[in-house]
């Protein structure tokens, strides 16, 4: 089984819109068999339409599709209550934080972990944000929460002049409860390496489209090396465990 890790879908204010059945028709095409997404943000800003409407979405997809819900912390009392509503009413699988573009210090997301920690519930954070989501800046802010995976995307990191990776390799061997994504990592050896020396149950394979290129995404994946074992974990049956798929 092939999981797409992470795609953001509908009306996205910061790059093209990726709706959800363009989304799984691309999914049958590169033979992936299951999908997580969180809603892209929306021209208006407001998150919580945007989750009721994949949420929605998840529930008719027969399995193929489990929602996160998207939360942005600095609406302070009512991110906690945005978070809680995801977790328990909408059925979401997990909440997604994007410090990007929301424009907040993971720091200030630590009510919205605890309330994931109440719920045992994954959290994926958009890393790699200068000053916002280092990887180093997302460890510490996961050690608060040692009962919950969080998530990070981008291979722990957007930097490419190698400093960056050193830390997202130092968060990662650091903190047992951090899972890494592979999109848009610019080093596929640091990928076999994470599969091979960290743990390849601690990586998800992930395109984060449209912001990266799904096929291409897909194709570093599948031709990157690791053992068959790892290459199941890694391409579905981490996302599927921990996304409950």
């Amino acid at each position: 089984m092939i999981v797409d890790a992470l795609m953001l879908l509908g009306e996205n204010r910061f790059g093209p819109t990726l709706e959800v059945p363009d989304a799984l028709a691309l999914c049958n095409r590169l033979g992936i068999d299951k999908l997580v997404a969180a809603p892209a943000r929306p021209l208006d800003y407001h998150l919580e339409p945007a989750n009721e409407r994949l949420a929605a979405a998840a529930r008719a997809s027969s399995g193929r599709l489990a929602a996160l819900g998207r939360v942005d912390p600095l609406n302070g009392r009512a991110a906690e209550a945005e978070a809680r509503r995801c977790l328990d009413e909408l059925g979401c699988a997990g909440l997604f934080l994007h410090p990007g573009e929301e424009s907040f210090p993971v720091a200030a997301a630590r009510h919205v972990l605890q309330v994931a920690a109440e719920r045992r519930a994954p959290v994926v954070v958009a890393t790699g944000w200068f000053a916002l989501s280092e990887p180093l800046q997302v460890a510490q802010a996961a050690a608060d929460v040692p009962d919950i995976p969080v998530v990070l995307t981008n291979g722990g990191q957007i930097n490419i002049s190698g400093l960056s990776m050193a830390d997202a390799w130092l968060a990662l061997t650091s903190h047992g409860n951090l899972l890494v994504m592979t999109n848009g990592e610019y080093r596929q050896d640091f990928i076999e390496r994470l599969a091979s020396e960290l743990s390849p149950e601690r990586v998800l394979y992930a395109s984060c489209a449209p912001v990266f290129d799904p096929v291409f995404e897909h194709k570093r994946i599948r031709s990157a090396r690791m053992t068959d074992e790892a290459r199941a974990a890694v391409e579905g049956g981490n996302a599927a465990r921990l996304f409950h798929l």
